[in-house]
């Protein structure tokens, strides 16, 4: 049985971009430095490719690097048949050309991927995809062009939005673009929005909200402080036990100052099931022994 690889989703942090940086300089695959970091391999090469930076070759004297230029016998620019020389460690893996061997003498364009700088591209565009808003100007003049003419005539932006597939952009979306005053040079502003400016104020009367309920000395701490304060007074504890949220449940009773329990089995947790127990013992049981035990 081939055991499934885990790999750790989390983004990458800037020790792990140095192990990279470190992978890449002394030749390794992308799948040995994967393996260092636990790491997707493909997550590696996107990450290389994605931050890498480019080197152009010295063109002097080298117009072409074709690799049939022997055959052409000085062939300048690019033919149909133009095909640039590669380089495995540079297109393929790891990716970059960090102290490989043949830098010195290569007439190839190079690559370089270096973590710190990595690192910072990535803070950036993390933030910076966060900021501002997911719309050029263009698309602006555009959603304006369709919304304008139809709120004038007193469409809601629902009903707009229904009928123009073309506006990607939810209510909420549209509706926030109008409050930020985005479009306010093509004429739309939150009075645009009719039935906002003309909405009634509602004739429901609203009632008083009730007052939280008051559990001042009947929290558990008070009786834990109640029983300290008198040892000699019997108290029984009722709990409720069950392995599963599905149930069954049982309701607990235990007297504390003999140690003795007693359990019924409920088949749903609700305060009308538990108090259907507490009336069954007081229709068994006289008054006088029942207040004592309960």
């Amino acid at each position: 049985m081939i055991k499934k690889v885990v790999y750790d989703n989390t983004h990458l942090t800037l020790d792990e971009r140095k192990t990279i940086q470190n992978g890449i300089e002394t030749g390794l695959t992308k799948v040995e430095i994967a393996r260092m970091i636990s790491k997707d391999p493909s997550t590696i090469g996107k990450e290389i490719k994605k931050h890498r930076k480019l080197k152009p070759r010295n063109v002097f004297n080298l117009d072409s690097l074709c690799v049939h230029l022997k055959e052409c016998h000085g062939c300048k620019g690019k033919c149909d048949k133009y095909e640039e020389m590669k380089c495995f460690r540079r297109d393929r893996s790891p990716g970059a050309c960090n102290k490989c061997p043949k830098t010195s003498h290569c007439h190839l364009d190079k690559y370089f991927y270096y973590a710190n700088i990595a690192h910072e591209n990535y803070k950036y565009t993390l933030t910076d995809s966060r900021q501002g808003l997911n719309l050029n100007t263009t698309e602006l003049k555009e959603i304006a062009n369709v919304i304008a003419p139809l709120l004038e005539q007193g469409q809601s932006i629902n009903q707009i939005l229904s009928n123009h597939k073309e506006i990607k952009q939810c209510n909420k979306t549209i509706y926030n673009y109008i409050e930020m005053g985005l479009f306010k040079n093509y004429g739309i502003n939150n009075f645009s929005l009719k039935e906002q400016v003309n909405r009634k104020v509602s004739k429901v009367k609203y009632k008083k909200r009730k007052p939280p309920v008051n559990y001042e000395v009947r929290t558990y701490t008070d009786y834990l402080k109640f029983v300290s304060e008198n040892p000699n007074i019997q108290t029984t504890e009722m709990d409720t036990v069950m392995n599963s949220l599905s149930g069954p449940y049982i309701q607990t009773f235990i007297f504390q100052n003999t140690g003795f329990m007693i359990g019924f089995l409920h088949t749903e947790k609700t305060s009308e099931s538990m108090s259907k127990t507490l009336n069954t013992l007081q229709d068994r049981l006289d008054d006088n022994e029942f207040k004592q035990l309960f």
